[in-house]
This record gives C-alpha cells, sequence and structure tokens, in this order.
C-alpha cells in the first residue's frame, strides 16, 4: 500500500467520525421531537442488547477468531483490565483535585472505570474496512477484537455486579426518604379512614379524633374524591372483605395497625447496594406471601400501603383540575408521561427508576435481575435459589408445600407430593448455598445466561475448537459439507451477520437520544472543573497511556499485526460508557433533586464536544507513526 501524505491521513481519520455523529444527530432529533418516545426507546435497547449485539458477537468472533489468536486474546483480555484500572485511578484524582459532590463520588468512579467499547469502535473500524488502511478481512478481525474487548467490560459490569456501584451514591437518602413516603401515605390513609368512619357513624370517638388527624383543608377539596382515588388504587384483591358495612372501620383500623408496623420495621432497615449476597429481610417477608390466601391477601395490602406506587394509576388531569390535595398532588408518573409531547430526562428516570421496588424488597439486589433487559426492573426467576431466609426454610417444611397448593384454585391434590418434593429440593439447594457461602458464585453464573454474555461466550467456545468451527465457516479442517459446498450450519452464520449489522446503526440512534434526554437542572459549585479535568484524563491521557502500553506490547510481539494495535489504541481513546445513564436513573428517585444525573449529563456533554478533535487527532497519529501508512 502506498504512503499517504497528512493531510489524507486526517480526512481518513476524521470521515468515520462525520458520519458517527450524523447518525448520532438523527437520534437525537427522533428524541427531542417524540419520534421515538422513552418507552419505544427502552424496548428498542432491548431488542438490540438480547438479540442484535449477540447476532453480532458471534457471528465475528466465530468468523475471525481461532486458537492461533489464543495470544492476542488474552492480551486483549490484559489490556482491558489494565484499561479500566487506569481509568479508575484518573477518576479517583479527579475526585482528590477537584470539587466532586460526595453524593457522586461513585458515579465518577464509574466514568473512569468503563468507557464506550461497543458502537463507537466498531463503526470506526468498519468505516475503515474499504482497502484504504484496511481491508474487509482486517475490519472484520477488529470488530472481533473489539467484541472480546466489550465481553470482558459485560463481564465484570454484570457477572461481578460492578453496575451496583452507582447505587452506592443513592444511600444517604434512603432513610429520610421513606420516613417522608411512610408520613404521606400514614396522613392520606388516616384522613380516608376517618372520613369513612364519620359517615357511617359519627360516634363520639369519631368527634374527638377529627382535630387530630384531619388538618384544615383548602376550600376546593372534596373529601370524597380523596376517598374515591385512595380505594381505587389499591388491588381489589388486597381488600377482599365480607359485604357487610359493619366491618369497614375494622378494616380500617386494621390496615392503619399494618402500616404502622411496616414503618417501624423499614425505618430501621438499612439499604445495601453493593453487598450483592446478603438478603434484605423484607424480600423475605414479601416471598412468605405466596404461602396462602390469607398470606397473599396480607402482603399484597403490606406492599400497596407501604409503596408511593398506591398514587401512581390515577387520572391526573382530574386532580389537577380539583386543585391540590397536600400528600395526594401527583407528580408526571408512568401513566401520564406516555402522553407527554417531549421526553426529558425526567421521562428517564420515570421510565427506569426502581426505588419504590428496592425499598418495598420486591427486588432484592443481592440477586441478579432480569436477564433479558439492558437494566432489568425484577429479579431473574432463577435468581431464587440465592434466597437464604430463615422464614423460607420454616414455611417450606411442613405445611408448606401443603398452604401452596391448597391456597391455589383447582390445584389437584395429587399433584402433592411432587409440589412436596420440590419444595424440599429448593430448601436443601439453599441451605446448601448458605452453609457455603456459594451465593457469589450462583450470582456470578447466572448472569452467564444473559444474550449478549452468552453470545460472546459461545463464539469464544466455537472459535477456539477447530472441528466445531469447520461447521459454522470454511477452514483447514475437513468436514462434511452441504450439498451447496458451504458448512452445515453455514445459516447460522447468514442469519447472524444479517441481523447482526443492525447493531451498530442502532446503538449509534439510541446513543443520539440519550444525549437528548440528558439535562442539567443544577450545576454544583466548582463542578465543571471536575468535569474539564475527567474529560481530559479520558480523552487526552489515557490515549497517550495506550499508545505508550500497545508499543510495549508490539515490541514483546504480544500483538502481531496491524489491526490489533489499531483496535488497542482506538479502544483506549473512547469517552465513558453511555449505560451508566440508565443504572443511575435506576436509583434516581422520581421526587427530589437528580444530582447524579446532573453530574452525568455535564459529563456527557463536556466529553461529546470535543471527541471529534481528539479521536481524530488520535487516529491520525496513529495511522501515519504507528502503522506507518
Amino acid at each position: 500500500m502506498s504512503s499517504i501524505d497528512v493531510g489524507a491521513a486526517i480526512y481518513i481519520a476524521l470521515k468515520p467520525i462525520l458520519k458517527i455523529y450524523t447518525i448520532i444527530f438523527v437520534g437525537y432529533l427522533l428524541a427531542k421531537f417524540n419520534i421515538v418516545s422513552m418507552e419505544t426507546a427502552r424496548g428498542i435497547s432491548n431488542m438490540v442488547v438480547n438479540a442484535i449485539l449477540p447476532c453480532l458477537t458471534f457471528n465475528k468472533i466465530v468468523s475471525n477468531i481461532s486458537w492461533k489468536d489464543i495470544k492476542e486474546v488474552g492480551v486483549i483480555v490484559l489490556s482491558a483490565l489494565i484499561f479500566f484500572t487506569v481509568g479508575t485511578t484518573c477518576a479517583l484524582i479527579t475526585n482528590y483535585v477537584t470539587p466532586v459532590p460526595k453524593k457522586w463520588f461513585w458515579g465518577i468512579v464509574f466514568v473512569g472505570l468503563f468507557p464506550n467499547i461497543s458502537d463507537l469502535p466498531i463503526a470506526y473500524v468498519q468505516s475503515m474496512g474499504n482497502g484504504t488502511i484496511f481491508s474487509a478481512a482486517e475490519a472484520d478481525k477488529g470488530v472481533a477484537y473489539t467484541c472480546i474487548f466489550l465481553f470482558t467490560q459485560s463481564f465484570l459490569m454484570m457477572n461481578f455486579g460492578l453496575w451496583r456501584l452507582v447505587g452506592l451514591d443513592f444511600r444517604d437518602n434512603d432513610h429520610k426518604k421513606v420516613e417522608d413516603t411512610y408520613s404521606d401515605l400514614e396522613e392520606g390513609s388516616n384522613i380516608s379512614a376517618d372520613r369513612s368512619s364519620m359517615m357511617m357513624t359519627p360516634s363520639h370517638e369519631n368527634i374527638e379524633k377529627i382535630p387530630t388527624l384531619v388538618k384544615p383543608e383548602p376550600a376546593h377539596f372534596d373529601p370524597s374524591i380523596a376517598e374515591e382515588h385512595e380505594m381505587s388504587s389499591i388491588d381489589s384483591e388486597a381488600l377482599v372483605t365480607d359485604e357487610d358495612s359493619d366491618n369497614n372501620s375494622n378494616n380500617n383500623n386494621n390496615s392503619n395497625t399494618i402500616l404502622n408496623k411496616n414503618k417501624s420495621n423499614i425505618g430501621n432497615s438499612k439499604f445495601d447496594y453493593i453487598k450483592p449476597f446478603q438478603n434484605d429481610h423484607k424480600s423475605q417477608n414479601n416471598k412468605v406471601r405466596s404461602r396462602s390466601t390469607s398470606m397473599k391477601i396480607h402482603s399484597d395490602l403490606n406492599q400497596v400501603l407501604s409503596s408511593p406506587s398506591i398514587l401512581e394509576n390515577t387520572d391526573e388531569h382530574n386532580f389537577e383540575r380539583r386543585g391540590s390535595m397536600g400528600s395526594f398532588n401527583i407528580k408526571r408518573r408512568r401513566g401520564s408521561r406516555r402522553g407527554s409531547k417531549r421526553d426529558s430526562i425526567n421521562e428517564m428516570i420515570a421510565e427506569y427508576s426502581v426505588v419504590d421496588k428496592i425499598r418495598t424488597g420486591e427486588i432484592d439486589l443481592s440477586r441478579p435481575l432480569t436477564l433479558t433487559e439492558d437494566v432489568g426492573t425484577a429479579n431473574a426467576k432463577l435468581a431464587n435459589v440465592l434466597s437464604d431466609g430463615e422464614s423460607d426454610d420454616d414455611n417450606d417444611e411442613g405445611n408448606g408445600a401443603s398452604m401452596d397448593i391448597i391456597g391455589s384454585n383447582g390445584t389437584d391434590l395429587d399433584r402433592i407430593p411432587t409440589a412436596a418434593s420440590n419444595v424440599s429440593k429448593h430448601t436443601k439447594r439453599n441451605r446448601f448455598v448458605k452453609k457455603y457461602h456459594l451465593g457469589w458464585l450462583i450470582y456470578f453464573g447466572i448472569n452467564f445466561i444473559r444474550p449478549a454474555s452468552l453470545g460472546a461466550l459461545l463464539g469464544i467456545i466455537c472459535a477456539l475448537i477447530p472441528w466445531v468451527k469447520a461447521c459454522f465457516v470454511n477452514t483447514y479442517v475437513h468436514v462434511h459439507k452441504a450439498p451447496d459446498g458451504e458448512p452445515v450450519l453455514n445459516f447460522l452464520m447468514d442469519f447472524t451477520g444479517y441481523i447482526g449489522n443492525a447493531c451498530v446503526p442502532i446503538g449509534l440512534l439510541l446513543l443520539g437520544g440519550t444525549l437528548a434526554r440528558l439535562k442539567i437542572s443544577s450545576l454544583p459549585k466548582g463542578f465543571i472543573r471536575s468535569a474539564v479535568l475527567m474529560s481530559t484524563f479520558r480523552l487526552v491521557v489515557l490515549p497517550i497511556i495506550g499508545i505508550a502500553w500497545t508499543n510495549k506490547l508490539y515490541e514483546i510481539h504480544w500483538l502481531d499485526n496491524r489491526i490489533s494495535k489499531f483496535i488497542m489504541i482506538l479502544t483506549w481513546s473512547m469517552p465513558s460508557a453511555t449505560a451508566q445513564v440508565y443504572f443511575t436513573a435506576f436509583y434516581t428517585p422520581l421526587e427530589g433533586d437528580h444530582i447524579q444525573m446532573d453530574c452525568l449529563s455535564v459529563f456527557f456533554v463536556t466529553q461529546y464536544s470535543v471527541l471529534f478533535i481528539t479521536l481524530s487527532i488520535v487516529v491520525t497519529y496513529t495511522l501515519k507513526v504507528e502503522l506507518h501508512v
């Protein structure tokens, strides 16, 4: 290949960036004009994570990596670990020398820890595979190397649970927000219960309660609306009572008793977002509700009364038309956001936030989340083996199995021995896990079933076994061919390649939509210095370190080809991972300040504003000095 001048090298380096930024800008416009809503964007993101990305990684790894490349694979994994470590060190230095808010310490650690090594480097190297710098085969091998980087990051982020680092910034406000939530709900519940009893039997005892429980109301406040709203928000199954109206007062008193007990329990609880293998006692209490119908009713009522979601399924416009109602003044929630004309960061928080489920124990962060979502909204069913509560063991023994069956409608009694056997196996498994402290291993293993991890893992296994690889692509190993002369399983390569080609453009469109929804509500004093310094570390200092590290690997022949050297330098030049936006929204409450999202928004705006400059310089230098083109 003939040598090119500096001007041509600059153009070749800049052209892929212009294409990438154009796609990102289209995604920005799609989100800005609400052509793609937040709910739709999340569905597309789930599709990418669960179908398109696994196909891309499997196809590129099987096609371009063999057992002969095992040294390069090991070097990439080692380099990724060093890359993450150096980035974390830069984040700690930034935190030490600049005024990073204490509520975002773990956020900046995550910014330094994980870069964006999926869409951007793949798009960049594919754009250069036209024969001018790299051939199409070299570009495909470069994509395969990038998938190894991505697999290493996903391995640390999901299997080791490092995505939960973001949640450590939200620990300080947990107790206060839980107390405020219960205070508001208790006030509303008492008001409604008292009015209900007053309407039925205005006794002397009720008259004495009025001054202490009912606060002065606005002139436009309609008690019947408040009562109707509260009762309609509660699941009918959770409030099954006799038809006799004389029992209404007793039911209201029982509800208040349950509410007070739950308030005292949650007020004393602790929320641990990082210790992944220590179950929350509230989660165990929620599991017991499935043992019988009566226990299910009690737990459902408990969960409804102890969660702000009691206020979500209400016609917001009717309440706004009738005026403010104190604790019943509803914020924009999931029910109303679908009709919004323009999505913003608030809609992103409303879409991904599961703070209410974490507080009530419906989501247990010590167990893996849903395996088929980008950011799970519930625990994976396979994660039930991680339960270690004594209440489960106690209920599983003796009457546990019979309660399950008797409490279910239409259950055949002949199935009781089978159910009892399953419960017994489950109990033994739980005890074994607890006895030998294997919760971390189960958490680690279950996350391998995620489609993104599974696609890369299967691709590596098939690629490193010559006879298995020969069933997918043509190799030096002889296996029987299909009638068309292609390997028998070559149709799977066509399938994965066809779907995988959509990964990069869709990913870049989603990236543009994410940037469009970022919003800076307030900026901590002096924080701009933190953003500038960390962006300098990420986009200037780390590429220099990456070039030095790559040259050392090339000198000792740990890297033997041009494309591996280029991918290594390119990866060290990437900005921070945009997945942090979704992880932060996962922990962010709907109400209150969003300082973590504000800080993250500043970082991404800063980095992507200068990325096209820094990346062009790095790539131009690499082409002329390192690759000698």
